[in-house]
């Protein structure tokens, strides 16, 4: 009994310490790094029937969403690579105020490519997690074009203040997974998250990994008072980064709401990118924006992010799942 009753005790104050350094500033990257090592499940599986990995799958609302053609690694097509910019290129300029690259860490621009000659596409954004993933909103993945234009591929665009630019990094993505509960018809922040995997990302070393919000330790609310959003929304057509500050209004368990009060705000091509809150040890991701309630953009009105701490447990149980001996092996179970 009374190693049992010690046993109790340590644990308390090994809990304690734990809390105690996760709110001292120099230590608080490393107990998150631990948090994250022990929150996250060592799903590893050998050589199992397809069947038994979809209903495993199936099990964590884990999705197959896009899966590249194969035939696309032959040769790179055209939207591999930017052209040189006309005259009207050239003179095009930002519409709203360019933000520091440096202060935003993990972000990259998502282009789905919805047409053979590569000239119609969507846009959103997205935030480096890992390695090889990258954290986006599941209708970035989703957002289909017509029956005459389906989705030929979805590539990752290293983060520029111009992307037009010739010089401009593309780098294909190989397959994305959402949340299998995200219902699109709401339109909001419902499961709303995906995740998007590069096998190759040696194009991409100057993108950093972004730390997120943890369910095991989130931040305090009062982290909330300074946030920002950034993404490269209708600025010049989607090609100029663009961000600011976003006043919260209201935090759910599941949600994020910002409203700027119809001053400038998140936009249309921001979604997936994320909303960052200031801490003592930088910039952490809190949220993935899901939609606005304003597609027009001006006028601007709410701005509704997807709260990351309620995911991390499905985020690090799908990156764990679908990531084995360093390929992306989720790409042979489509559920969709």
């Amino acid at each position: 009994m009374k190693y049992i009753l010690l046993l109790i005790i340590g644990v308390v104050a090994g809990a304690a310490g734990a809390f105690f350094l996760d709110r001292t500033p120099s230590y608080r990257p490393k107990v998150d790094d631990v948090l994250s090592q022990l929150s996250s499940p060592i799903v590893k599986y050998g050589k199992v029937s397809d069947d038994v990995f979809a209903e495993t799958m199936e099990k964590y609302s884990i999705e197959s969403c896009f899966v590249r053609d194969p035939a696309l690694k032959d040769e790179d097509p055209v939207w591999m690579t930017r052209e040189p910019l006309g005259p009207n290129g050239l003179a095009r300029e930002p519409e709203h105020p360019v933000p520091d690259l440096s202060e935003l860490p993990g972000l990259v621009k998502i282009e789905q490519i919805l047409s053979e000659s590569g000239s119609q596409k969507h846009h959103c954004a997205a935030t480096r997690i890992g390695k090889n993933w990258f954290l986006t909103a599941a209708h970035c993945v989703r957002m289909k074009g017509s029956a005459s234009s389906p989705v030929v591929d979805m590539v990752i665009v290293e983060p520029s203040e111009d992307v037009a630019q010739e010089e401009t990094v593309i780098v294909p993505i190989d397959g994305a997974i959402c949340h299998s509960a995200w219902y699109s018809q709401t339109g909001k922040f419902d499961d709303d998250i995906a995740l998007v995997h590069v096998s190759d990302v040696s194009a991409l070393n100057n993108v950093s990994v972004a730390v997120f919000d943890h369910a095991a330790a989130p931040l305090p609310p009062e982290t909330y008072e300074e946030t920002h959003f950034a993404g490269w929304g209708k600025n010049g057509r989607n090609r100029f980064l663009q961000g600011g500050k976003l006043n919260i209004v209201e935090i759910g368990e599941t949600f994020i709401l910002g409203d700027n009060g119809g001053e400038f705000s998140p936009c249309v091509g921001d979604s997936g990118g994320p909303l960052y809150v200031d801490t003592s040890n930088g910039k952490r991701v809190v949220g993935v924006l899901s939609s606005v309630s304003k597609d027009a953009c001006p006028p601007y009105e709410w701005s509704f992010y997807t709260r990351v701490k309620t995911f991390q447990p499905w985020i690090d149980t799908a990156m764990s799942l679908c990531r084995q001996d360093g390929q992306f092996v989720c790409r042979d179970y489509r559920l969709n």
